[in-house]
């Protein structure tokens, strides 16, 4: 998943947030990395089943635009219920249908396949939101793109010209 965020702050100001925000002492697993140049990646580790965990990796590039920081990143976002269901399904029939070929081996191997695809599925579908919450928390971004400053003054400068014209006649 792609996510695109705004901010204020500078290029700079952001990479030396988000290695604040990783030198933080916290409670979650948090790690990562941060290059001056704004590219920077951020993990979490949380766990799926019992005492097996999954880290998801976060890779984010910070570039200014127009007085405006544009933060995109990238994040698997994993499946929610209702797409591992589909998934596990798919899995089954498959084994189902070779089973009926008579490929025991593969028919338990298909299984295991759908079994081992909800570590992923389900981890990454828990860890994406919290990684781009960090972000967007740490950076103070919104998913909305502010409205240049220059198009505001003149906007308001062609509102006041037109006010003052018709306040003549």
């Amino acid at each position: 998943m792609r996510v695109v965020f705004f901010t204020d702050k500078t290029v700079s100001q952001c990479m030396t947030a988000l290695h604040e925000r990783l030198q933080a002492k916290g409670t979650r697993s948090l790690e990562g990395w941060v290059e001056k140049n704004g590219n920077f990646e951020l993990s979490i580790a949380t766990p799926v089943i019992g005492r097996v965990t999954r880290r998801t990796y976060l890779r984010g590039k910070a570039e200014r635009e127009s007085g405006v920081t544009q933060v995109k990143v990238d994040v698997s976002s994993g499946a929610d219920r209702r797409g591992q269901i589909i998934i596990f399904v798919a899995c089954t029939l498959v084994a189902v249908a070779l089973l009926a070929n008579g490929a025991l081996a593969f028919a338990l191997l298909a299984l295991a396949a759908g079994g081992a695809l909800y570590i992923p599925l389900a981890g990454d579908h828990r860890n994406s939101p919290l990684l781009i919450g960090e972000v967007q928390r740490t950076l103070k971004a919104t998913t909305k793109q502010p409205k240049k400053a220059s198009d505001s003054k003149t906007t308001a400068r062609r509102t006041t010209g037109a006010s003052s014209a018709t306040s003549r006649k």
